[in-house]
């Protein structure tokens, strides 16, 4: 109708467009895992328009009533990896093991252009390529919204009948951008962080807080001895990786893997050399491993409900100084020092 209106939710921080911040400034390595602002109010008969970070990937999902969240992908059995081999042409173990897909129902946009708040209803992953979400609202109710990528990150969207109380588009905005600092001021305590000798964690969060960052950035340990790697978020999954740069650069571009199906939308999943650990039980490391170094711990996880540890300890056997990164999060690396 010509009163309707639309709304802005911005999902993920930094934003698109820096302005949608106001004056918080992100500093190198800084995500966030949230909706801005996290409640929304409208009439019934407008809509909402969530606009995404083009950082990481995150979705818009609306539950039906009693549905608990669930899981981003699923193990496929039907559809085994295979054909993964290391720099030495050697098959890797997970060949034959189930791959980890996403549904379509999850990667991809589902449900109609409005709801009622009874359906389920999927901007699919970041609306896919970082376009809009639009969704119009037909009843009065209040509606949760979650991220399937990132546990913890929900919102809500009030629906009042028409005529009801509802902030202007500027208050919004003012909550929006206080939203934004409230995060970052936290996420700058957050960085104040220096783990135990002989080990680093990857990431430092809390709340919508999401630290690309492993800490410390870089560390010196001897030969023989081991170190621990560790994750503390509740929101985010990270990986350890060692290997040469263009072998690494290369393996970050692929974590979606879409295989061609006939007649239907490519088939999503994961790619099992980030996924998944490249050993059943990880060796020492020499800068050998698999024929160029390859190493990886697979996905670390906090979540006691997923299979994926929190934390697994590598030993380093031979001197160097190697680069070490999240191939989830590209561009996040430390170092490591072995004398």
């Amino acid at each position: 109708t010509a009163s309707a209106a639309t709304k802005l939710v911005v999902a993920g921080g930094p934003p698109p467009t820096a302005s949608l911040a106001g004056s918080a400034k992100f500093p190198k390595g800084l995500d966030l895992n949230g909706f801005f602002r996290r409640q929304i109010t409208i009439h019934a008969g407008d809509s909402v328009r969530w606009v995404f970070s083009h950082r990481v990937v995150h979705t818009v999902t609306f539950l039906p009533p009693g549905q608990q969240r669930p899981p981003l992908e699923v193990p496929d059995p039907a559809h085994p990896y295979t054909g993964f081999n290391d720099a030495a042409g050697a098959p890797f173990w997970f060949n034959g093991q189930p791959s980890l897909l996403i549904p379509p129902e999850h990667g991809l946009p589902q449900g109609g252009s409005s709801t009622d708040g009874t359906k389920y209803e999927n901007s699919g992953l970041s609306a896919p390529a970082f376009r809009p979400y639009r969704l119009t609202f037909t009843k009065t109710g209040t509606f949760r919204y979650l991220c399937l990528v990132h546990p913890g990150m929900d919102g809500r969207v009030k629906v009042l009948p028409k005529g009801g109380a509802v902030p202007s588009a500027r208050a919004d905005a003012a909550a929006r951008r206080a939203e934004y600092a409230q995060a970052v001021k936290r996420a700058g305590q957050l960085a104040r962080f220096t783990p135990p000798a002989k080990s680093f964690v990857a990431g430092h969060d809390s709340g919508t807080v999401a630290w690309f960052r492993f800490f410390p950035a870089s560390q010196t340990v001897s030969v023989g001895q081991s170190v621990r790697f560790s994750i503390s978020s509740k929101s985010e999954i990270h990986t350890v990786t060692f290997g040469p740069t263009p072998y690494r650069d290369a393996l970050e571009k692929q974590l979606i893997l879409a295989q061609p199906q006939p007649g239907a939308a490519p088939r999503l999943e994961f790619h099992p050399q980030i996924f998944l650990p490249s050993d059943p039980v990880l060796p020492p490391y020499t800068s050998l491993n698999h024929g160029n170094g390859f190493l990886n711990t697979g996905v670390l996880d906090t979540d006691p409900k997923t299979a994926p540890p929190s934390s697994t300890n590598v030993t380093f056997g031979t001197p160097g100084t190697f680069v070490f990164e999240c191939t989830i999060h590209p561009g996040m690396e430390a170092t490591i020092k072995v004398t």
